[in-house]
């Protein structure tokens, strides 16, 4: 009966979004462009570059050599440095061991995109700030659910630049599919300003982003939606993480729930640190 409810639900869904589409031909139209403007010009440039590198780093000897005489998980530096779904990429590449908490205190988005759209919102201290509270909450999860250390090995693989460029494009492409579908939902034509930028936050972090910088919404409320952007990076990104560690050993639902409470860690550290410096 459970199972006849829920694909109930979903024929529901996907017929009210078929009709969505059919009778809004134009703002979809309108959407495309836009999303596709918006992966061309911001994350293009900012992602295709980090890609490379992290994979031509992934199938070097350098994670083996990092985890060896600095003994540090390289997964954790590269994850801030490309963002997500990257991690999840990288991880699936240890199905062997226990990833699920690996994969809830490695998520982030790219730390240049996050600076960079972080400017359009707040000057260059708050943006700074949220950079280091986000990593910070990751550093007190890490504490609090002990991940396990991943068993590196020297890589056999070898740096391959061309394999890595086409690996990087078709990253791009699908995070493009990702933000054209969820910008396409009817969000865009809710009134309440409120509600519409909550459910931005929580649907596609680019789009969110980009509709703060243009909010007129207290400064305190643009800092939760932000916050909220930044912890969850968004149904969008779930998607794309979901899909890479669908053959693995991976406890989606255990990782939500480390997420939720990486959530909670952040907007409490904010708080503090925003009542304390009086912004």
């Amino acid at each position: 009966m459970k199972n006849i409810l829920k694909e109930i639900v979903l024929f529901t869904i996907i017929l009210l979004l078929f009709i969505y589409s059919l009778t809004n031909n134009t703002l979809i139209t309108e959407k495309i462009i836009y999303s596709t403007n918006i992966w061309l010009t911001k994350i293009v440039p900012t992602l295709f570059p980090t890609f490379i590198i992290v994979d031509l780093i992934s199938n070097s000897k350098i994670p083996y050599y990092i985890s060896k005489y600095l003994h540090i998980n390289y997964i954790y530096i590269l994850s801030i440095i490309s963002g997500s779904p990257s991690n999840a990429y990288l991880l699936s590449n240890y199905n062997n061991q226990d990833l699920t908490k690996l994969l809830a205190t490695t998520k982030y988005t790219s730390f240049i995109f996050t600076y960079n759209y972080l400017l359009l919102i707040f000057n260059k201290k708050i943006s700074i700030i949220l950079i280091i509270l986000n990593i910070l909450s990751t550093i007190i999860l890490i504490k609090l659910i002990k991940p396990s250390k991943l068993n590196f090995k020297v890589s056999n693989n070898k740096i391959n630049l061309p394999n890595s460029i086409t690996k990087s494009i078709n990253s791009l492409i699908s995070i493009l599919g990702s933000i054209i579908f969820f910008n396409i939902l009817p969000i865009s034509s809710i009134d309440n300003i409120y509600i519409k930028s909550f459910l931005l936050s929580i649907t596609e972090i680019t789009t969110s982003l980009t509709n703060l910088s243009i909010t007129s919404l207290p400064i305190y409320i643009k800092l939760l939606f932000t916050i909220i952007s930044i912890s969850t990076c968004g149904f969008c990104i779930e998607t794309q993480i979901k899909s890479i560690i669908s053959d693995t050993s991976i406890n989606y639902n255990k990782y939500l729930l480390y997420r939720l409470i990486h959530l909670l860690l952040y907007i409490l550290l904010s708080i503090i640190t925003f009542l304390v410096i009086k912004i």
